[in-house]
């Protein structure tokens, strides 16, 4: 039996042996390097790493000079190189806050023992006790608040979800959740040219977060929003929209899809895209049409894209999570008091776009597409 070929792989710097055929990934553990991964296939994108040289099959993952370190192995030499991020950690807490967005989207307040970091625009792994994990994207308040010991996320409701149907019944104010990560390659980078934000229903949460990462840090940088929402009522982000063009965003576009009045306009977020270039960075979540258009789009411009899409989650809870709920059906459950939803009245597209933020117009796009399990959610290897 021929024994595998060795070979050498450098890792930000740290050279490694390796050999032809291992994955990125499984390659960098045997070197005592870990490449930051969550799904190890090639779903998340949290693994996705920039090849400097050398022999690499992509395994159908390139992306410019990136590929999905999960899913490509090595044929040789190489070199790679990725964005150091936060340690992925595990952490618990409670429930501390529910608070209604819209008809179908609640935000909810998880208050940490100790503090976690990450960067905005990544995700947890997020269970509450009794229940199957979901992956959530981290995001801020409508004001920007968020403290160093809170994780805020938010969920859609869907009709028979596992997990979202009990948010504030079984899974109410004080319920034990334990989360773990952060995961995920869509945050923002130092850098000079234009951002731009796309998402689709409650997409919103880690573009929101990215947004108001860039309006503190990198506030001279260029910032084009674009939300999207099925219907007028559904689109609870208007006043954060508001907020980034006062904070001298070049847009902040609300679009639906059904019932729209000025200043949100009628469409699909990929009707208002700008005309992409070399110089624009993007970032889209939300639906899986969605984001294929928005990446297909950054591609054949040549924009660099991370994407972070939402698809149907079909865990089921095991045999523990089962007995936990039946435990917990026999206590009372802590009801948290429905604050009333404000009234949105407010103009959030300023006109200040020249040529350069010209919108193109899409035609195509399909449909947001719902969660089966009641989340919305990125899909977990």
């Amino acid at each position: 039996m021929l024994m595998p070929s060795k070979c050498r792989l450098v890792v930000n710097g740290q050279p490694i042996q390796a050999y032809v055929g291992e994955t990125l990934v499984d390659a960098a553990i045997g070197g005592w390097t870990v490449i930051p991964h969550d799904c190890c296939s090639g779903q998340c994108e949290t693994c996705r790493v920039t090849v400097v040289s050398g022999m690499i099959d992509d395994q159908g993952t390139r992306d410019g000079s990136t590929v999905l370190a999960c899913t490509a192995t090595l044929e040789g030499d190489a070199e790679i190189e990725f964005d150091e991020i936060p340690r992925t950690s595990r952490q618990s807490g409670i429930l501390s806050d529910i608070t209604p967005l819209a008809p179908d989207v609640v935000q909810l307040t998880v208050t940490l023992n100790d503090a976690i970091e990450y960067r905005p625009g990544q995700y947890f792994n997020v269970k509450f006790l009794g229940f199957p994990a979901r992956d959530l994207s981290q995001t801020f308040r409508a004001d920007g608040s968020c403290a160093p010991e809170e994780l805020v996320f938010q969920l859609r409701r869907y009709p028979g979800g596992l997990v979202s149907t009990q948010i504030g019944s079984t899974i109410g104010i004080g319920h034990r959740v334990y989360v773990r990560g952060p995961f995920g390659q869509a945050f923002l980078r130092e850098g000079t040219g234009p951002v731009i934000l796309v998402s689709g229903g409650t997409g919103w949460a880690p573009m929101w977060s990215i947004a108001v990462d860039a309006r503190r840090r990198q506030p001279s940088r260029d910032l084009i929003v674009i939300a999207g929402a099925r219907d007028l009522e559904w689109l609870y982000m208007r006043d954060s929209l508001q907020w980034l063009a006062e904070q001298g965003a070049v847009e902040a576009i609300g679009v639906c899809e059904t019932g729209a009045t000025a200043p949100v306009r009628s469409g699909l977020p990929t009707h208002y895209l700008p005309l992409l270039g070399l110089e624009d960075t993007v970032f889209v979540a939300g639906p899986v049409p969605l984001v294929e258009h928005v990446r297909a789009k950054s591609r054949s411009a040549g924009a660099r894209c991370y994407a972070d899409p939402f698809i149907p989650d079909a865990r089921k809870p095991s045999l523990i999570d089962r007995l936990t709920r039946l435990i917990q059906g026999r206590t009372s459950i802590v009801r948290p008091t429905q604050p009333k939803r404000p009234v949105h009245e407010t103009v959030y597209a300023p006109d200040r776009a020249g040529p350069k933020y010209a919108s193109g117009r899409a035609r195509g796009e399909p449909v947001v597409q719902k969660a089966a399990d009641g989340t919305a959610s990125r899909a977990r290897k």
